[in-house]
């Protein structure tokens, strides 16, 4: 195929050319209507499961022990919409949310604030000196605000989440206004290694709660916001309509506004009626997965390690790799907060395995620990190759340097071994246990100093020590 000088043009094209540039008009529209929606797509697709796993959980009477929501709770007579979901246990094997973290108990809600109107967000006090955070996330993942110790104290706290452009009386609180009416929350409460940590950080988190500003927490209408097959989704009409349903109530962030005002949306639904035309779309669609592959697979790497983007947890305007993170990382706290590496090579940029006895160190010299504020804290979590926590004997699946019995260098360095098994004369405490086989790491830090947030700090590759 040749192109023309790029200062020719055709005013008089014939039919077929026509025909050709309004398909590659339409398949460019769906390329980009594609991967601005994701983000969106990706909170619908999380909002429909909580509120079916809080539904399944509190008719069977506990948390649900397998299947997609593995480990939901819910409460018999409690709205889905405006209740915490407080996972009662550190997450294991059995969790299928991608990537999940495994030093802290997780909690979740989603609010409607069209619907339900300003909610009050009730937080104790912590007594304990513990890390606990909770992210508040707009109907497009983008981070509204954080609640916790390095943003609000340790103190009681109660704060008014009010939909866009509200105005009233709260009492005194302080108010924070969301850009959409759909809201995620995502709590964490980080559990120490003793045994009584984990029954103490449950019975505290029975102080957080979710209330009307005015009047008694209502079940609203939700079956419009429930989609049973959404994780199996393939229909370009279906995930257009889904989607833009969903903007209808929750605006675009100002950065992708130009999406709408450059795509014709409405040609995109219409072209279901054509044969050239759904191909077309269908095209297009097949264009932006690829794009994504493409994105996540040449994710700038040092080390072995993907590298956080700075606007990560922010609106943006990199369409093809904010939809990529939302695919592979869900609502993702931004670098104020928190970042995340994940690792899935050697020095040498050998992927990482397990198999055939092989051993590996990451290493951390003392004057180049992960730099976090004393608030907060860096982890190290072992993943199998579909992004799960790895099943080992010792139900370890992540570490810390405040493990009991973890030994650090005579210098205050810090090293953790990576192995199928434990290799003779490595403490066992210094010890991840890796599958037989291939696997990723996920290193976290919470309350980023900021060498981590500009990017001047990153973590060590590991090394293959045998």
């Amino acid at each position: 195929m040749s192109v023309r000088p790029f200062v020719s043009f055709d005013a008089d094209a014939p039919a077929a050319r026509v025909q050709e540039g309004r398909a590659a008009r339409l398949r460019t529209d769906a390329y980009l209507a594609f991967q601005a929606l994701a983000p969106a797509f990706a909170f619908i697709r999380q909002r429909s499961n909580f509120i079916l796993g809080w539904e399944a959980a509190a008719a069977a009477g506990g948390p649900l022990a397998s299947g997609a929501s593995a480990g939901a709770v819910g409460e018999a007579g409690a709205p889905a919409l405006g209740s915490w979901m407080m996972l009662p246990d550190l997450t294991s094997p059995a969790t299928q949310t991608v990537l999940p973290m495994n030093d802290s108990l997780y909690g979740a809600a989603h609010v409607e604030l069209d619907r339900q109107g300003p909610v009050v967000l009730h937080v104790p006090a912590d007594a304990d000196g513990r890390y606990f955070s909770v992210t508040l996330l707009d109907g497009h993942f983008g981070n509204i605000a954080h609640l916790g110790p390095k943003w609000t104290g340790r103190g009681e706290v109660e704060v008014v989440l009010a939909p866009p452009g509200w105005s009233g009386d709260t009492g005194g609180r302080r108010v924070v206004e969301s850009p959409t009416a759909s809201v995620c929350l995502l709590n964490r409460a980080l559990v120490r290694y003793h045994d009584s940590d984990l029954d103490r950080v449950r019975a505290w988190r029975h102080g957080f709660s979710i209330r009307p500003l005015a009047g008694p927490l209502v079940d609203v209408p939700h079956d419009d916001l429930v989609h049973p097959g959404i994780a199996v989704l393939d229909d370009p009409w279906e995930y257009l309509s889904i989607c833009l349903k969903h903007v209808r109530r929750n605006p675009w962030p100002p950065e992708v506004r130009w999406v709408p005002e450059a795509v014709d949306l409405a040609a995109l639904v219409d072209a279901a009626d054509e044969p050239w035309s759904r191909a077309a779309v269908v095209h297009g669609f097949a264009d932006a997965q690829a794009a994504i592959d493409a994105t996540l697979t040449e994710w700038p790497t040092a080390n072995g390690w993907r590298l956080p983007y700075r606007w990560i947890g922010h609106p943006t305007s990199h369409l093809a790799e904010n939809s990529a993170l939302q695919l592979f990382q869900v609502g993702s706290n931004d670098s104020g907060e928190a970042v995340y590496y994940i690792g899935g090579a050697d020095g040498e940029g050998r992927a990482l395995d397990g198999s055939d006895g092989a051993v590996y160190e990451l290493g951390f010299e003392a004057d180049a620990l992960p730099p976090v504020d004393p608030d907060g804290f860096w982890s190290l979590t072992m993943y199998g190759p579909d992004n799960l926590l790895v099943a080992n004997d010792l139900q370890r699946y992540s570490t810390r340097p405040t493990r009991p019995g973890f030994q650090l260098g005579t210098g205050g360095d810090v090293v953790i071994t990576l192995s199928h098994a434990l290799p003779a004369g490595v403490p066992e405490a210094n010890w991840l246990p890796a599958p037989d086989g291939p696997f990723r790491l996920g290193l976290r830090l919470y309350y980023p100093q900021q060498p981590v947030v500009d990017g001047t700090w990153r973590p060590p590759a590991p090394r293959r020590a045998r």
